[in-house]
């Protein structure tokens, strides 16, 4: 089984990878847009 984090906080994903229980993170347009930054700029940190 894997598991997946499911925001684009990166707050959120940094704290789920430093668990050691996160295999990877989805998103989506909603979730991006709540982080009131370009879309880019949020897939960008994500893909860091």
């Amino acid at each position: 089984m894997k598991f997946f984090i499911d925001t684009a906080n990166i707050e959120e994903i940094n704290e789920g990878l430093s668990l050691g229980m996160v295999d990877g993170v989805t998103t989506n347009p909603s979730l991006i847009a709540k982080e009131k930054k370009g879309f880019d700029v949020v897939i960008k940190e994500i893909l860091k």
